[in-house]
């Protein structure tokens, strides 16, 4: 081979490079990659709920997110499909059946204001054969799934307890306006029986001492102030419950202590002679208790 010869083979090899040719015949480095399409690349949708996606890059279709929550395929045990629109087969809330209402993701006893509460936890607005009443639903809140029933009677007269002793543990309510949204029922009789004796709180003590057909001692608890706001404002419909069940109503001569602290000389009351139903009192005065028992609706 000539010197000529040697050159052009280097020239050849060098552009070939070590695995390869040159020109359109083969190349082991090189490697060509089919651009995949929309919906490869997950852009299935020609919409999206709500707006919710995001658009292909260079193309029609959509990725679609339904908001989170949309997390109910609402086939499950008492529940007859979904309220309005689905996304990717899933709603917010679901249809029930059997007078259930939705609530807290499932299916659950209806028990609005005013209905009757048996030994059972279950709620009606009626009498129920087998069945024995045991308190009228006096307070629900805004999830409409938890709430708190009120003893059909008082179950006597009792002070609610020593004056200038305020409970530490306690909120002070200093106006009807903040009393009147206090619900915590269950939670501030704790903390009243905690600081003393049924000889120091007697009222506190009743309450909590307190049992039922289907209930306990222990169940039971003072009312806070804020339950018998909720008792002012529906008063009717809670009322007629009370009667029908052959209980005690409340009307503007209905005396009952609360477990909302005003200082420590006086308490919230019952009094629907004023505004939201309810008064401060001192703590030494005897007065009614009417128990209350808050319950959260069953699951189904």
């Amino acid at each position: 081979m000539n010197r000529k010869s040697l050159m052009f083979s280097t020239m050849l090899m060098s552009a070939m490079g070590v695995g390869g040719v040159v020109g359109n015949v083969w190349a082991a480095d090189v490697q060509c990659l089919k651009t995949l399409s929309c919906e490869e690349l997950g852009y299935t949708e020609i919409a999206c709920f709500q707006n919710n996606g995001v658009k292909c890059p260079y193309g029609d279709k959509y990725f679609c997110v339904c908001p989170t929550n949309y997390k109910f395929t609402c086939t499950g045990e008492n529940q007859t499909g979904g309220v309005g629109e689905d996304c990717n087969g899933k709603y917010a809330a679901c249809n029930c059946s059997g007078g259930l209402m939705w609530g807290d993701g499932a299916c659950v006893e209806n028990c609005p204001l005013g209905s009757i509460l048996f030994d059972d936890f279950t709620c009606s607005d009626d009498v129920v054969s087998g069945k024995t009443p045991i308190g009228v639903v006096v307070y629900v809140d805004e999830s409409g799934t938890s709430g708190q029933a009120m003893a059909l009677k008082s179950i006597g007269y009792y002070e609610w307890g020593p004056t200038s002793n305020d409970i530490s543990t306690l909120t002070n309510y200093s106006s009807a306006s903040a009393a009147s949204k206090d619900y915590d029922s269950c939670g501030n009789t704790a903390k009243i029986i905690a600081a003393g004796d049924k000889s120091k709180y007697p009222a506190a003590w009743a309450a909590h001492e307190y049992k039922t057909e289907g209930t306990n001692a222990g169940d039971w608890c003072l009312p806070a102030a804020g339950i018998f706001t909720s008792i002012f404002n529906n008063v009717a419909a809670i009322n007629n419950s009370f009667i029908l069940m052959g209980g005690t109503g409340y009307t503007n001569r209905t005396y009952s202590w609360s477990s909302s602290e005003y200082d420590g000389t006086w308490a919230w009351h019952s009094g629907f002679d004023f505004d939201y139903g309810i008064l401060n009192y001192q703590k030494i005065v005897g007065s009614d208790v009417q128990p209350v028992l808050e319950f959260k609706a069953e699951m189904r």
